[in-house]
């Protein structure tokens, strides 16, 4: 007779994490590129977000850069993060001129 056996389940390690220096910043433009080894996040201010030919360029001031797998588990994070969004708030409408009627 052979009794089974289940290791106990590990416990996710605690990370450290320091807040010393960061910086927080506000966007409403991304810009998104990559190559084999890299995804490129530019992030910048629309002055005019209502605008579809805005006057004045958009100013970016922000680039994130990491690797691809990296990019997959930010936008898995963001994917479920916006979905539980929407489930508590309501849809988020993308078309503009649904969202200023509205």
């Amino acid at each position: 007779m052979s009794e089974e056996t289940q290791a106990p389940a590990a416990e996710a390690p605690q990370i450290k994490v320091d807040t010393t220096g960061l910086s927080t910043s506000y966007a409403n433009v991304v810009g998104i590129a990559a190559n084999i080894n890299e995804v490129y996040l530019t992030f910048g201010v629309n002055s005019d977000p209502y605008n579809p030919a805005p006057t004045d360029p958009v100013k970016l001031d922000n680039r994130v850069i990491m690797t691809p797998d990296a990019a997959k588990r930010l936008c898995l994070n963001l994917n479920a993060t916006l979905a539980a969004y929407e489930q508590r708030f309501g849809v988020i409408e993308l078309d503009l001129q649904k969202r200023i009627r509205g």
